[in-house]
């Protein structure tokens, strides 16, 4: 996603963002947030007492399992200013101390677990679950963007395990907020061919963007991509796909609409968040025809705009036309035929539509049809008085399964069997396999032709005349003897 549509996501929130630093302890929260500092922050400020002062806010960071950070910290105390990439926000970072690892070391005393005082409750509480507290208020009520860092054991003494099983309640959690978060692999090895599959099964596994970076030798454009997977994370309240007006008016049957359809109505591609977004894009980009497909941020609306390539118009008007449209006079002609089309549609169209639904639809006639015959003087009890007749042709369609049957003989049992297993349960497959030099297809069809051409004159004559007694008549029974 381009950094155009992060900005909008900024927008929504007016700029403002409180990303709080959450996960379990000793994962490298706090020497991320010291990085940050020193890459985003630090570089770009003139004054040296804010510089200082920043400096004197920055969390302690230390290796082993002792636990550093003791209570939540704003950082800096007051929001700054900062470019991510070409995206520009005003920012306070979180730290916390994370929930606690049961074999990390600072949170219990010799003679038990260590008590805390907390702004929270009256009496001190265990040193683990004020952790938990504080950290869960962090997320919730100090923080509109969150950093889950988590880590392989890489660089310490704890296991991946031990990491997973805290980093499970984080990120149920989090889910639950419905926060925007992303979550920080923190590995000594972020390229290893390991690496990069375990950050592939923890994105599926917590269906959330994930990113390995070794923290401590962590760079400005690691920092840059982190906070764009996290902006993207943002959910979506409506999506939009806006179709060149000229796919507008056609219907489903032109394959390029259809195509699109495919893929808007996929449940494979349903959008929640704005990374989805994206993937759709991607996905309709990749249809030969379409030129781009860019997205629209208005607060939590998103609309896709779909272009397709010039070259598609005048592709789709000779397949329209079924013809080449080069010149003026390609295009009246083209006009003409369609002119000519449209009249029949609007005669015949819902007949038709009738008779394939039903097997018989019928075109009533328009007052244009009618022809009048002479008016004639009646008499009737005594009275008179003039009869208007006129006479209207009605075209009756009737829909007839017409069967037709090709029976080769190709040899053995075997063989026979063997030709229909060759179908592998798809037996539309018959239709291209050649006997004696030509399709089973074509040889089918010539014996629907054939006993189409072979229905006799008079035999038409008389399903007229059977049409015109039924209609005519006002009796609606009919017996039918075939010979």
């Amino acid at each position: 996603m381009n950094n155009d549509k992060l900005n909008e996501i900024v927008k929504r929130l007016h700029g403002d963002f409180f990303v709080s630093c959450v996960g379990p302890v000793r994962s490298g929260k706090s020497t991320f947030i010291n990085k940050f500092m020193n890459l985003k922050i630090l570089p770009y400020i003139t004054d040296d007492y804010l510089k200082n002062k920043i400096l004197d806010e920055l969390p302690q960071t230390s290796a082993g399992k002792q636990i550093m950070t003791v209570e939540p910290k704003f950082v800096p105390s007051e929001a700054i200013n900062v470019n991510i990439g070409d995206i520009n926000m005003n920012l306070r970072m979180v730290d916390s101390v994370g929930f606690v690892i049961p074999s990390a070391l600072g949170y219990q005393n010799d003679d038990g677990p260590r008590l805390v005082k907390t702004p929270w409750l009256e009496e001190p509480i265990d040193f683990k679950e004020a952790a938990r507290i504080g950290t869960e208020k962090i997320m919730e009520n100090h923080s509109n963007l969150a950093i889950v860092l988590t880590s392989d054991g890489s660089f310490n003494d704890f296991t991946k395990e031990e990491y997973d099983e805290v980093l499970n309640e984080v990120v149920s959690k989090m889910k639950t907020l419905g926060k925007p978060f992303v979550i920080v692999l923190n590995t000594a090895y972020p390229k290893k061919e390991e690496t990069i599959q375990m950050v592939e099964e923890m994105s599926l596994k917590y269906d959330e963007s994930v990113y390995a970076c070794n923290v401590i030798n962590m760079e400005e454009a690691d920092v840059d991509q982190i906070f764009t997977l996290a902006l993207s994370e943002f959910e979506i309240e409506t999506l939009t796909y806006k179709l060149p007006e000229i796919l507008d008016v056609l219907g489903n049957d032109i394959k390029l609409k259809s195509d699109l359809n495919e893929i808007i109505m996929s449940k494979d591609l349903m959008a929640r968040k704005v990374k989805d977004v994206s993937k759709i894009t991607d996905k309709i980009k990749s249809i030969e025809d379409i030129e781009d497909a860019s997205l629209d941020l208005d607060g939590g609306n998103v609309t896709v705009n779909i272009i397709i390539k010039n070259d598609y118009v005048k592709t789709l008007i000779n397949n329209l036309c079924d013809f080449e449209v080069n010149t003026k006079a390609d295009l009246i002609k083209a006009l003409y035929n369609g002119h000519r089309a449209l009249i029949l549609e609007k005669q015949y169209g819902k007949a038709l539509e009738s008779c394939n639904e039903t097997g018989y639809g019928v075109a009533i006639p328009t007052v244009e049809n009618m022809k009048m015959l002479p008016p004639t003087v009646i008499k009737q009890a005594g009275r008179y008085g003039v009869k208007v007749e006129a006479i209207a042709p009605s075209i009756h369609f009737i829909k007839v399964d017409i069967k037709s049957s090709f029976a080769p003989i190709i040899g053995s049992l075997e063989q026979s069997k063997s030709l229909i297993d060759s179908l592998d349960g798809d037996d539309s497959k018959i239709w291209d396999k050649e006997i004696f030099g030509r399709k089973i297809s074509e040889i089918v069809n010539d014996g629907v032709k054939q006993k189409v051409y072979a229905l006799p004159e008079t035999s038409k004559e008389k399903l007229k005349d059977v049409m015109n007694k039924l209609l005519n008549s006002n009796r609606n029974s009919l017996i039918a003897i075939v010979l």
